[in-house]
């Protein structure tokens, strides 16, 4: 397995774990009168870092793995992979630091752009990817195309 699809592996697994801690916080609040009902404010937060930090991150180390490859050995674009991976650990950092908005209120202004640069890491790893999408008969299988 590459470098790059493991360390998105290892952080997506990291996400799931932040995620499901968030989540058991928020759902503990609804029980217990020592937990504050502002951790409500948590709720778009965890709902990123579980969807664009476990899944997509998850989705893209697998991606990055598995997709055939451009020429032998050459995995394509690795500039643009490798951008994606640190543009979404910005984005997804700035997610999490959006959490201490309970605290300081200015907090909440990290989500957004954060949200922007989870985007921005999508686009960036479908340019380095798109090369690498390609047809059963384009691979030499033998398949036909449909007329």
């Amino acid at each position: 397995m590459p470098r790059l699809s493991q360390y998105f592996v290892k952080s997506s697994l990291i996400c799931l774990m932040l995620g499901f801690s968030i989540g058991g916080l928020i759902l503990a609040s609804k029980a217990s009168p020592l937990i504050s009902g502002l951790v409500w404010l948590w709720l778009p937060a965890h709902i990123t870092i579980l969807l664009d930090g476990w899944l997509v991150q998850l989705a893209i180390g697998v991606a990055y793995w598995i997709l055939p490859r451009v020429a032998g050995s050459d995995r394509g674009r690795r500039c643009w992979a490798w951008a994606a991976f640190f543009v979404l650990q910005a984005g997804l950092g700035l997610a999490v630091l959006s959490l201490l908005q309970m605290w300081w209120p200015f907090a909440s202004q990290f989500f957004a752009p954060g949200v922007v640069f989870q985007a921005l890491a999508m686009m960036l790893f479908v340019v380095h990817a798109w090369p690498r999408i390609r047809s059963a008969a384009a691979q030499g299988v033998g398949l036909k195309l449909p007329e």
